[in-house]
């Protein structure tokens, strides 16, 4: 497949440390979501300098240690669990029980999402399938970009789905926190009796040089980012250690072990980027370490994929994949989660808290708890219906992902 238009006639950049260098260096500015400005515009995600700052600062707490492990115990592990209860009770007619994991991994999901982001009424199967609908159409509209249909007629179709989204789920959302927030302004309840979530924090602390439409902007950043990487990388996690069982049988009981599933991630995190590139655009001119030039205001391409399988920092066999590498020098997700300023701020929402040191402190994030799950469910990809990738977009997504789920 081509490369996609918006990087074509670019300067790229393909090695680690020379992308590294620009996402750390305060001479450039964000470049990527051109085309998605309608839905992420002003947000977290588009922002820089002071600005970006100020929001990142204010939405922390959303990530703080006690939030994580509120959203992990008491959001995700009983979905995931209540999720397959509920695979395991609509088998088919010959008993086996079969799902497709790309749908699977969004239903896990959507309550998390909601939770972090602030919606309300995700509550019900059928409730919890609506949302996820919308969040899935609101990604494709998120990640245009890349989009292989045409880009005016996906914004045109995904900006009438978010007007739905608002009137079936945010408005509601909204009115209810605003009214909170307003009885804490009153003195009427306590900091701590307002909910920890982000449409909480922008009205708890609104800046009037907002507009009214970046809450629902802001808030369609997060439910995408809260779900997109996670159900971007676990079908790939289960794909490579099937095939790395085959050569390496000796390490299929290690399924059970939750440290082996954590490197296994981020070794299918590392590989498989749910943001291929990046754009920046240069403040001044600009030469790197390594001697190559950027003009003023010149947009630059910063591929990952290369980046990510750089032989120099992930070794020979960089572009395998390989549970038991060994990286000293960076993430062992590579730029996955970007770098710089604009560094993923909900990563440890995915990948758990790496200070985590036993069962009862901290958290191992969606990844390894999804994975860990389905390995208990006993996940097998369905010989008879083989995995298949998705051709609405540039991406290395699969669309269809059909399983078996042999324990339940």
């Amino acid at each position: 497949m081509p490369p996609p238009p918006h990087i074509v006639g670019l300067q790229h950049f393909t090695t680690y440390a020379e992308i590294d260098e620009i996402l750390r260096s305060r001479n450039f500015r964000q470049g990527s979501h051109q085309e998605s400005q309608p839905f992420f515009g002003r947000s977290l995600l588009t922002i820089d300098g002071d600005e970006h700052f100020e929001r990142r600062r204010l939405e922390a707490p959303l990530f703080a240690k006690a939030a994580l492990e509120y959203y992990e115990h008491t959001e995700l592990i009983p979905l995931i669990d209540k999720t397959l209860e509920e695979c395991r009770d609509n088998r088919d007619a010959d008993g086996v029980v079969r799902a497709d994991l790309c749908v699977l991994l969004r239903t896990m999901l959507a309550r998390i999402a909601a939770a972090t982001t602030g919606i309300d009424g995700v509550d019900t199967p059928e409730r919890t399938t609506a949302f996820r609908e919308y969040v899935e159409q609101l990604g494709t509209g998120a990640t245009v970009e890349w989009s292989t249909e045409d880009h005016d007629e996906v914004i045109r179709r995904i900006l009438a789905v978010r007007d739905d989204f608002d009137r079936d789920f945010f408005a509601s959302s909204v009115a209810r926190r605003r009214v909170l927030v307003e009885s804490f302004h009153q003195g009427e309840i306590e900091r701590n009796e307002l909910p920890v979530d982000l449409i909480t924090m922008l009205y708890l602390h609104w800046n009037d040089d907002w507009d009214e439409g970046l809450p629902i902007r802001e808030a369609c950043l997060f439910l995408v980012a809260a779900t997109q990487t996670t159900t971007h990388s676990v079908p790939h996690l289960i794909a490579h250690l099937d095939e790395w069982f085959e050569s390496h049988p000796q390490d299929r009981a290690k399924v059970a072990d939750r440290e082996y599933i954590k490197r296994a991630a981020h070794e299918a995190l590392r590989l498989h980027l749910p943001s291929p590139a990046l754009l920046r655009i240069a403040n001044e001119d600009v030469t790197l370490s390594n001697g190559k030039t950027i003009a003023t205001d010149e947009r630059v391409a910063c591929l990952f994929t290369p980046a990510n399988r750089d032989p120099k920092v992930f070794g020979p066999d960089a572009g395998e994949f390989n549970p038991f590498r060994e990286v000293s020098s960076v993430k062992p997700w590579g730029l996955t989660f970007g770098g710089g300023e604009h560094i993923c701020i909900g990563r440890t929402l995915v990948t758990g808290l790496s200070a985590r040191t036993d069962n009862d402190e901290g958290t191992d994030g969606t990844l390894v708890n999804i994975a860990s799950a389905l390995y208990e469910a006993g996940i097998e990809i369905d010989p008879d219906d083989p995995p298949t990738y998705t051709e609405a977009s540039h991406h290395d997504a699969y669309g269809r992902f059909p399983i078996l789920l042999t324990k339940l």
